[in-house]
């Protein structure tokens, strides 16, 4: 089938030869180039030259109906999701959607994939074909961004070169990243395929899912995100992996060094780490085993603009040369240090400001776990705000000592790196930094919480499973919801006990729920401030969860959520 499609192609792959697990069912290089065939001849009637490509539940099928879409001259179309609101958006491009999914949209016309005409057909070149990826959104705001398969196929020749011996060892790829975007359409799908590795089609959302492929397969590699390497580093002590793990992929946002150090520790496998943007592709990668520099790729040639900003140029990008918004600090030729992202540059009164350089400072706080740092607007004016995850030392210090003295020790440390004008005016303690299932800080979000009044309860002794959430939680007296309810003796008020249990399931359970219903519902005990109250969450399915709130044989409170369709 690809023998004559683009030369990373040309590997001569047997028909039997399994390309596919789906479950339990093995799928060969033959049987994906009958479905690839078949489906080209249903795409050819399409009168539109770019369509819609929408299936977020059957990988399989995502990976089919791409490739038929291609081979019948179709220009294609990315969306991360397709909803009343985001479709808008994409009909400036086009309004034919191929999908899976029962939807109606005003205007659009859905492609009828039933019809057969045939299975024979003459497999081309798509070289010239373009895609339309769309950036993460971590802004809110999703970019559009068109590319050409050539700008692919020029990547998956360069990392097919690079990863060659680990291919020859005949694993299977595994992924925890959807193939709707770049990284993800490369390295689940285009990579693996043209090297001749066979690619596990089950999304890895959980580390006990990633457990259990290492048990199927003799040999895996894993393609990821920060985010999920991140989960592992935080639960080590509850997971033991196998040494079957020849090769572990991120991209999407830099993964923290003792993150990268933890992946090492429990694979064996230092992650390889890439460099790069949707507009560039990849441009640098590194493992951290080896430092914390960058090694540019062999047909990436880079300089340097007057801001210290990179500029990418080859022929993965879609704009050539492409000048970066990342400064960096050449080591050499080919290698350099990353130093932050020109945008994070703001202006505090007449003080220049290193977002970048704050982070750095506040994650050497003794107290202090991760941080991300944002501009917000405060009574009309710029000042800073921190996000803040704490470690087992800052969370015992706020416990006992309460926000107020945790946030002045915060501001004495930073107070002997930066003037005071930039001194932090908001700071907010979160058990997790919301991120995108790229691993990408989601500002947005940031910013929301920078806003809000709401503060997270203190959480201790956490553990998390595919199932089960728990935890010991504190909620600060000196906490908002505690004002004027009731004056003189304060409790934390049922809505925030259940603002809570959905946050958390939204948090740890990647479950957003816009409609549910709360069942067997009961209040037993008051929750008074600055109590120790012990928290389990269970997924009992998809869509339901029972929670309770207990301390010891005090029970407060439990329910049970079910989330609608």
């Amino acid at each position: 089938m690809f023998t004559e499609i683009n030369k990373f192609f040309i590997s001569n792959i047997a028909p039997t030869h399994t390309v596919f697990h789906c479950g339990n069912k093995q799928i060969s290089f033959g049987e994906f180039s009958h479905d690839v065939a078949h489906m080209a001849n249903v795409f050819s009637q399409i009168n539109f030259n770019t369509v819609i490509l929408f299936i977020p539940d059957n990988i399989y099928l995502f990976y089919t109906y791409f490739m038929a879409l291609m081979q019948a001259g179709k220009d294609v179309v990315l969306p991360a999701m397709l909803t009343e609101k985001s479709i808008d958006t994409l009909y400036d491009t086009t309004n034919v959607i191929v999908t899976n999914q029962k939807v109606k949209f005003k205007n659009f016309n859905i492609v009828d994939t039933t019809k057969n005409f045939g299975d024979d057909w003459n497999f081309c070149d798509m070289d010239a074909r373009k895609l339309y990826f769309f950036t993460s959104g971590s802004t809110g705001t999703p970019k559009k961004i068109c590319k050409t398969f050539h700008n692919l196929a020029a990547e998956v020749a360069q990392h097919n070169k690079m990863q060659s011996v680990n291919f020859d060892l005949n694993p299977v790829m595994v992924a925890s990243i959807a193939p709707y975007h770049m990284y993800g359409l490369l390295w689940r799908f285009l990579i693996p395929l043209a090297g001749g590795v066979a690619i596990d089609t089950d999304m890895i959302f959980t580390p006990e899912e990633l457990q259990n492929a290492q048990q199927k397969y003799n040999k895996i590699m894993f393609a990821t995100t920060p985010s999920f390497l991140d989960s592992i580093t935080k639960y080590q002590n509850q997971y033991k992996f196998q040494d079957n793990c020849i090769g572990i992929f991120s991209s999407g946002s830099l993964l923290e060094t003792q993150t990268s150090k933890a992946a090492l520790e429990n694979f064996g496998v230092s992650p390889f780490e890439i460099f790069g943007s949707t507009e560039t592709g990849g441009v640098a990668w590194r493992q951290q085993k080896n430092g914390a520099e960058w090694t540019v790729f062999d047909g990436v040639n880079t300089s340097l603009d007057e801001n210290r900003c990179i500029i990418a140029d080859s022929e993965f990008c879609c704009i050539r040369p492409y000048i970066m918004s990342d400064v960096v600090e050449m080591q050499n030729d080919r290698q350099f240090l990353l130093k932050g992202r020109a945008d994070r540059i703001v202006k505090i009164a007449e003080e220049r400001i290193s977002l970048p350089e704050y982070e750095d400072k506040l994650n050497s706080h003794k107290f202090v776990e991760r941080s991300y740092v944002s501009t917000v607007t405060q009574n009309n004016r710029v000042v800073i705000g921190c996000v803040l995850t704490l470690n087992d030392m800052g969370k015992k210090f706020i416990i006992s000592n309460g926000r107020h003295a945790f946030v002045q020790d915060i501001k004495n440390w930073l107070a002997d790196f930066f003037p005071n004008i930039a001194l932090p005016r908001k700071i907010r303690i979160v058990n997790i930094i919301p991120m995108n299932t790229q691993g990408k800080i989601l500002k947005s979000e940031i910013i929301e919480i920078l806003r809000s009044g709401v503060a997270e309860p203190i959480a201790q002794n956490l553990i998390k499973t595919d199932k089960v959430l728990s935890a010991d939680l504190v909620f600060l007296g000196d906490s908002a919801y505690f004002k004027g309810h009731f004056d003189g003796y304060p409790i934390l008020p049922g809505v925030i006990q259940l603002h809570f249990v959905m946050k958390f399931i939204r948090l740890f359970f990647n479950t957003t729920p816009e409609s549910y219903d709360i069942l067997k519902l009961k209040f037993s005990s008051l929750i008074l401030p600055d109590t120790p109250v012990h928290f389990e969450l269970n997924k009992l399915s998809d869509n339901e969860f029972t929670f309770n709130y207990e301390n010891g044989d005090i029970k407060y409170s439990a329910g049970k959520i079910v989330i609608k369709e």
